[in-house]
């Protein structure tokens, strides 16, 4: 092995070398991009000869095996594993487990393959994590140059484990108030057989804050913001969730008022009842729609202005008022409906509307979360999702929004315990001694001072700093 090792590494160095001084240098960037194959190619064989040599380790060590009960049964069995770096040629040898009764490869467990895996950890984790942002395809493309399948991104975004992002902090939070913004996003499904019709499903998500902060003109920012769905879309656990969270990174008898803005779905008045602080306010963006969109029915009457002050001055009586006279003038059964239906909105909610209007609350971006966790990914563009893929990837977006990092170690399962320990001691026999790196003392590259590279070199050097100031 040592031989090998040392080969490809001088074989690199060569290479390297050889297309730098053979005009390589005038283009450095493309000169990188040629030298990075080169590295992940010698390394692909760096590591395939490192696993070889491990396998025949193991092969020789009869007494060891004997004791695990471990018979030898096949040599030599090829398996890929497509990694970051490229696609790894690996030998195992193959063993029957007597204790156990089933087949086993040790080299396996030793180099931490998982039963059946085709693509790395490393490689998995970077998929599914740029998924939580572009297509399976795109994700692919990237990180694999399309050596992985749209399919094969899918099936390791239903394998990975749910991920929860957990307070930065030990210490608990002691803030005053805290905003919360609760909406939900509207996302086309797949539909069995083709089925006419349209089929969609409901995303609710839940925006923790601590308020917000003038970023600049005409933009705002939130603050220790934290974003939670629910993988089976369930409100009851959503909301269980984020109170989990709250008592986890907020010291909650120092909060004195915790704000739910929303736009009146009985989910979200739901929200939170079992906090004593907590207060519903009705959010901005959908009452003012509400309001415009009943003025511009009926042109030339300030609607909209009339309504709004009835609500400031907390004038329930006012605001019937405004919507008789409405009805008095309505011209068609399309208007009549509209009234009713404000009227019904605006009363169903009316201590929401009013809080919005009165207190002393920074403005509500609902929509504007949504937009941003969700609608960016799964309802802009016309896609179709099924319920279970829908689930797993909004649940790894939020994650990947709050902050949190999908690795390798996300995609494994319990480990096999029953080798570990011989597989520490494969390892650590292996790189006892493994390589004599004084064979690279003994070749030292020469350069030829006369070259005329050379002596372009040491001419600029003599320069000093002439051109360049």
């Amino acid at each position: 092995m040592k031989t090998i090792i040392q080969q490809v590494v001088l074989e690199l160095v060569k290479k390297i070398t050889e297309k730098a001084y053979s005009g390589g240098i005038n283009d450095i960037d493309a000169l990188a991009s040629d030298v990075l194959q080169d590295c992940k190619s010698a390394a692909v064989s760096v590591i395939e000869a490192i696993c070889a040599d491990m396998n025949v380790q193991i092969r020789k060590d009869k007494t060891r095996r004997k004791e695990l009960g471990l018979t030898l049964k096949d040599k030599d069995r090829p398996r890929e594993l497509l990694t970051e770096i490229g696609k790894l040629q690996l030998s195992r040898d193959y063993y029957h487990d007597k204790q156990n009764d089933r087949y086993i490869s040790p080299l396996d467990h030793v180099i931490g393959i998982r039963p059946y895996e085709r693509v790395g950890g490393m490689l998995c984790a970077k998929m599914v994590s740029l998924a939580t942002e572009v297509s399976y395809a795109k994700s692919t493309a990237i990180c694999s140059d399309g050596l992985v399948s749209r399919q094969t991104v899918k099936n390791q975004i239903q394998k990975i484990r749910t991920l929860e992002k957990a307070p930065q902090r030990d210490e608990k939070k002691g803030v005053a108030e805290l905003h919360i913004y609760a909406d939900e996003d509207h996302v086309h499904m797949q539909k069995p057989n083709k089925k006419k019709g349209k089929s969609s499903n409901i995303i609710p998500l839940v925006t923790v804050t601590e308020g917000m902060y003038r970023e600049c003109s005409g933009r705002n920012r939130t603050i220790g913001t934290m974003h939670f769905v629910d993988e089976k879309f369930d409100t009851k656990n959503l909301w269980k969730s984020v109170e989990g969270y709250l008592g986890q990174a907020y010291d909650l008898s120092k909060v004195e008022k915790i704000f739910v803005h929303g736009d009146g779905g009985r989910w979200i008045k739901n929200g939170l009842e079992n906090l004593r602080q907590t207060i519903h306010v009705m959010d901005g963006y959908h009452l003012e729609k509400r309001l415009r969109g009943i003025s511009n029915k009926f042109p030339g009457r300030n609607i909209s202005s009339r309504l709004t002050r009835a609500i400031e001055k907390e004038d329930k009586r006012g605001f019937e008022e405004v919507l008789d006279g409405l009805y008095a003038v309505a011209e068609s059964e399309k208007e009549v409906k509209s009234i009713k239906e404000l009227g019904i909105y605006v009363m169903g909610s009316w201590d929401e509307i009013v809080g919005r209007k009165t207190l002393d609350i920074p403005s509500s971006c609902t929509e504007a979360q949504v937009s941003h966790v969700l609608s960016e990914r799964f309802s802009r563009d016309p896609l179709g999702w099924s319920k279970e893929g829908l689930g797993k990837l909004s649940k790894l977006r939020v994650y990947v929004k709050n902050g949190g990092k999908i690795t390798a170690e996300d995609f494994k399962q319990k480990s096999q315990h029953t080798y570990c320990e011989y597989a520490d001691k494969v390892i650590e026999e292996a790189m006892s001694g493994a390589i004599d790196w004084t064979v690279f003392d003994g070749e030292p590259f020469v350069f030829d001072g006369n070259s005329g590279t050379q002596r372009l070199i040491h001419g600029i050097g003599m320069t000093k700093n002439t051109f360049w100031n």
